[in-house]
């Protein structure tokens, strides 16, 4: 059966450099929004054993550097793989401190309506390492390196990057995906900046606030530490605003890849932080 990983949408990255700014730029500042993404099946590329597929996303992010960050994530896809349709539902929640000391996730998915996978956990930043407790699948206590960062900042770093042109980020990212062990490289990509307005877009994205902002093409390729493979375990591309907004997905799970339009775009409420 194919592997299906939620799309982390707090996660990317990019390529061509620009000039480097005299000074450097304000904190990136995500805004609290919901957006709706309809999926198909990308016929750019091949899909071994995929016939069709179709489906949703709905994700949602709320917070601020001082109240911390929660997200929540729903993804539906209706697959025939060889001639026998399947429907996944995967959904997750994490909630994650705004000084990166702390993150919370818990994630569930069912198969053709019939429980999958589970898992609950959370991580803590102390003494110089990260610290996982995970309940379940199964009980796990672990420690990984303490440079690891988890979604929302990557997101933050790659928009900081994006801003002062560096065309490469490499972090370390965990995020609690699958059984919450996991610990993956990723490798994000920029492309040229997009100045506001630019471009053909699909009506969500011609939202006066997101008409007003640049955003960057950008793909990243996660690959799983401690294995040594050319090959990452999956990667994302997207189009990425300043204010932590995507559009035009695409998902290559290997043996086949999903893209992802952008069809409605609602802002939620947003308190004041001056850190």
């Amino acid at each position: 059966m194919i592997s299906f990983r939620p799309l982390a949408l707090a996660a990317a990255v990019f390529l061509f450099s620009l000039p480097l700014p005299a000074a450097r730029a304000a904190e990136p500042v995500l805004t609290p929004h919901r957006g709706v993404y309809d999926l198909s099946l990308d016929d750019r590329r091949p899909a071994r054993g995929i016939d069709t597929a179709r489906g949703r996303i709905l994700f949602e992010t709320n917070g601020n550097l001082c109240e911390g960050y929660s997200t929540s994530f729903r993804q539906v896809v209706e697959l025939v793989v060889n001639g026998n349709q399947v429907v996944m539902d995967v959904r997750t929640a994490n909630f994650e401190e705004g000084d990166g000391t702390a993150f919370r996730f818990t994630s569930r998915s069912t198969e053709n309506g019939a429980p999958r996978d589970e898992t609950d956990g959370n991580a803590t930043r102390a003494a110089g390492a990260i610290r996982i407790a995970v309940t379940k699948p199964r009980p796990v206590n672990s420690e990984i390196d303490g440079a690891t960062i988890f979604p929302t900042e990557h997101l933050r770093r790659i928009i900081d990057a994006a801003r002062a042109g560096q065309p490469i980020l490499e972090v370390k990212v965990y995020d609690g995906a699958e059984t919450g062990v996991k610990l993956y490289n990723a490798t994000a990509v920029i492309g040229r900046r997009i100045e506001p307005g630019s471009g053909t877009v699909e009506e969500a994205a011609r939202d006066t606030r997101l008409m007003g902002l640049a955003r960057w093409p950008v793909t990243i390729s996660y690959f799983e530490a401690g294995k040594e493979s050319a090959t990452p375990a999956y990667s994302i591309a997207f189009e990425l605003y300043e204010n932590g907004v995507s559009r035009q997905l695409v998902v290559n799970y290997g043996e086949f890849s999903l893209r992802g339009t952008l069809t409605r775009i609602d802002w939620l409420s947003e308190n004041a932080c001056n850190r």
